[in-house]
């Protein structure tokens, strides 16, 4: 596929540069994506700068009557959307619709917020003065789009952007720029105005940067790696413009004396094996309490060795296939570095051998604290566990990392709970429940996990400005 989506049109790129899609749970070349050229980004930027000057002028209830039409569209695609997106992505078909059905609900819901961009009025100073604070759309913006959850975080940049009266230039993966295109498709079906939203795919280097780099984006949203917010951070600094980015996670998860182990297990393997445990807000780090360490690990072995990996078209199957070749020698790598240190394998542990990307389900026992499967991401269907003694210190351990995404906690001590939610340093805590981001709350990471946020009316105003007036009539 050699188009890009500018101007409310297919446009066939005039660049040489391209990639293979491959089809991570077979092995097989699916289709062949042309990136766009320096020109070409160029351009959409300049249209979708005419078609923001134009749009900001529509009241922001009008907006979201357009953007709102989308959901129907939607649901009457769900179906071809989803077999394309495990064909070129590899999560399973009931993951794939899943997701699907929580852009419609993020779509319901910010929508409904279109009504609340309210302002203020500020305490005068001086006499026969009034002070007005009010909210204007950003401008141009521009959002790149991760692999793994490629159409809900499209949602999350398009959808706000669009309904506070922005345009928005997309980046999606390079993995996932198939199904990105054919939402596409329903946008020029929808009453969203031409140049309002661009596609244009490319990798990082080349269309990420100059994205992070053009004078005439006022906001760039990422959500990906640390190491590619990092580097969309540095870029746009030359011209000074807004940065939200949502990077990864190496989310800590409690398990105390006091905690209901079947609910735990259960919680912590579902979380874990969402996307074949490609997902920022996945339990990666778990710290169990020694009392119960024993009878926790022979509950997560029986439960992880039950779990059927494979087709993920099969309803049977519990989670698909990893993303690519690089993405499973990564996870492997690490399994194996931790075992050579010392690490106990309990199951797992290894490739499966079939066509395509596939891990085990793998719990490594004991691990070093320095190891990389312990201090880094994994992104894949591996569980590292070390013991603690004190709760005190289970929380300092949990803190001790450069991310600060998501974290979790199971207990059924209220005090414990509690304290967990105060101390540990992480946007999300989830006690006794596995993640789910709610379309109304706020989506956000500390330290290295990124800046900003997405969801809810906090997500919404990301892309406000501020104007304050100072009206005499004396």
């Amino acid at each position: 596929m050699n188009q890009l989506f500018i101007n409310n049109e297919f446009i066939a790129s005039k660049s040489t540069d391209t990639m293979d899609v491959i089809n991570p749970a077979t092995g097989e070349k699916i289709d062949t994506i042309t990136f766009a050229t320096e020109v070409e980004v160029n351009d959409a930027v300049e249209k979708s700068k005419q078609a923001q000057l134009e749009w900001e002028k529509t009241p922001e209830p009008t907006r979201a009557d357009h953007v709102k039409l989308l959901i129907p569209l939607l649901e009457q695609n769900k179906d071809t959307l989803a077999e394309l997106y495990v064909k070129e992505q590899g999560k399973t078909l009931a993951s794939a619709k899943g997701e699907i059905d929580k852009a419609i609900q993020f779509i319901d819901y910010m929508t409904g917020l279109s009504m609340n961009n309210k302002g203020e009025v500020l305490q005068n100073s001086r006499e026969n003065e009034t002070i007005l604070l009010t909210k204007k759309p950003i401008g141009v913006t521009a959002g790149i789009v991760p692999w793994n959850a490629p159409i809900m975080v499209l949602m999350r940049k398009v959808i706000p952007a669009v309904i506070t009266g922005c345009s928005v230039v997309i980046k999606p993966s390079e993995a996932t720029s198939l199904i990105t295109l054919k939402i596409a498709e329903l946008l020029r079906a929808s009453t969203i105005p031409a140049g309002l939203v661009q596609i244009l795919p490319g990798t990082g280097e080349t269309v990420g940067t100059q994205l992070a780099q053009h004078p005439d984006i006022q906001l760039i949203s990422l959500t990906g790696s640390m190491r590619a917010g990092k580097s969309v951070y540095a870029e746009s600094a030359s011209t000074v413009k807004k940065v939200n980015l949502e990077l990864g996670g190496n989310a800590p998860v409690i398990v105390t004396s006091n905690a209901d182990l079947d609910k735990a297990v259960n919680y912590i393997v579902t979380a874990r094996i969402n996307n074949a445990g490609q997902v920022c807000t996945c339990p990666e780090r778990i710290f169990v309490h020694q009392d119960i360490h024993d009878t926790f690990i022979d509950k997560l072995k029986a439960q992880m060795e039950q779990l059927t990996v494979g087709d993920p078209f099969d309803e049977s199957t519990d989670y698909g296939a990893i993303i690519n070749q690089q993405q499973l020698d990564s996870i492997d790598d690490k399994v194996q570095n931790a075992v050579k240190n010392g690490a106990q394998l309990i199951t797992g542990g290894h490739k499966i051998k079939r066509s395509g990307f596939f891990y085990a389900p793998t719990i490594l026992d004991h691990i070093n604290l320095e190891d990389s499967a312990f201090k880094e991401e994994i992104f894949g269907p591996v569980l590292p566990i070390v013991t603690y003694s004190e709760f005190e210190h289970a929380l300092n351990q949990a803190n001790d990392t450069n991310a600060g995404l998501s974290s979790y906690i199971f207990s059924e001590n209220l005090k414990e709970i509690m304290l967990a939610t105060e101390k540990l340093k992480f946007g999300e805590v989830y006690a006794n429940c596995e993640a789910e981001e709610v379309v109304n709350g706020f989506h956000a990471g500390w330290r290295e996990s990124g800046l900003g946020g997405a969801d809810g009316i906090h997500g919404l105003e990301e892309y406000y400005n501020t104007t304050v007036s100072y009206i005499r009539y004396d």
